[in-house]
């Protein structure tokens, strides 16, 4: 019995060990799940956008790539266990159909983790109201309607366009194109948003999808890309927004430098209900954008955008949802 003492003291030891663990992951657990219901009123203006797991999320077109892990439909339940986020943000080619079958198992998806669609982001390629052609552009208009008509199944009470380049002699016929985009989704009670673009030289951002397909569905593979030098600044975005009479979302992170970043948040918060929200802490301060929001009395979302892409998406949005929690 003597020679076994040791081998059972060092069993005790590794059961208890093992108790400690699961013991410290369940107190870790228990403490985090205190702290999203003591600032459940924080939580509530906190989304989370599907852009911030496009490097791991299923592809819809493409073949099966099994560092793709996350399917869209699996998104409801996993923002809600890992984060209690239950504000989702959703880019449109991350869903897989457009049939009514495969939507209204995501809307199932959505009930049973009490969760919601805060927002469509449409990233149709050339698709878009600064198309030169008038064919496309009323394609454009066509779709962007149909992506409205989803946005009502799904209880979603925006949509954001991209609105292409903007260049200066496509700025009249796009606003046009605007204008009648938000007419439509005006009779179904959508709102629509435009965010601004303006981004600084060199930022290093993710090509989105060309959704060169009949529904915008289709797109070449995501990668790492220096934007290119912007045909237009964040105040012509704030002129078509106006014109068009649709509504701001911005981007803490698209303006070309501080200076413009403290003028054109100021000016674009008082002009929405949602906002992406960025961690980019050699770019600009985040805390700082956050008071510039409460500043103007900007009461709506705060949509996590985990930019740069990484294929380790789970760390970087709660490093961002914390820095959210820490200063609104």
């Amino acid at each position: 019995m003597a020679l076994l003492e040791p081998l059972y003291t060092g069993l005790a030891l590794v059961i208890k060990r093992r108790e400690f663990l699961i013991g410290s992951a369940v107190a870790a657990g228990a403490a985090r799940a205190w702290a999203q219901t003591a600032n459940r009123a924080k939580m509530d203006r906190v989304a989370v956008m599907s852009y911030s797991f496009d490097l791991i999320m299923k592809s819809a077109t493409g073949p099966d790539d099994p560092r793709r892990t996350l399917d869209i439909l699996d998104f409801p339940g996993e923002m809600a266990r890992r984060y209690g986020i239950h504000n989702l943000e959703i880019q449109h080619e991350h869903f897989r159909s457009t049939e009514p079958d495969y939507l209204g198992e995501f809307k199932n998806r959505l009930t049973k983790a009490q969760s919601r669609v805060t927002q469509l982001v449409l990233e149709l390629g050339e698709h878009n109201i600064s198309t030169r052609d008038p064919a496309l552009r009323s394609e454009t208009i066509k779709l962007t309607n149909r992506w409205i008509d989803r946005a009502v199944f799904l209880s979603a009470p925006r949509v954001m366009i991209n609105q292409g380049t903007l260049a200066p002699d496509v700025r009249t016929t796009a606003a046009k194109a605007l204008k009648t985009i938000k007419a439509y989704a005006d009779t179904k009670k959508v709102m629509v948003t435009v965010e601004n673009r303006d981004d600084p030289p060199g930022y290093v951002s993710s090509t989105m999808p060309s959704g060169s397909g009949p529904d915008g569905t289709a797109g070449t593979p995501n990668s790492a890309a220096a934007a290119p030098p912007p045909e237009h600044t964040w105040q012509d975005e704030v002129r078509l927004i106006r014109a068009a009479g649709v509504w701001a979302n911005p981007d803490v992170a698209s303006f070309p430098d501080n200076a413009a970043r403290e003028t054109g948040l100021r000016v674009m918060y008082a002009m929405a209900t949602s906002s992406h929200f960025k961690y980019m802490p050699n770019l600009f301060d985040s805390a700082r954008a956050i008071q510039i929001s409460k500043e103007v009395g900007y009461k709506g979302l705060y949509s996590i955008e985990a930019e740069p892409l990484t294929p380790q998406p789970y760390p970087f949005v709660e490093t961002i949802l914390d820095v959210l929690l820490r200063n609104l």
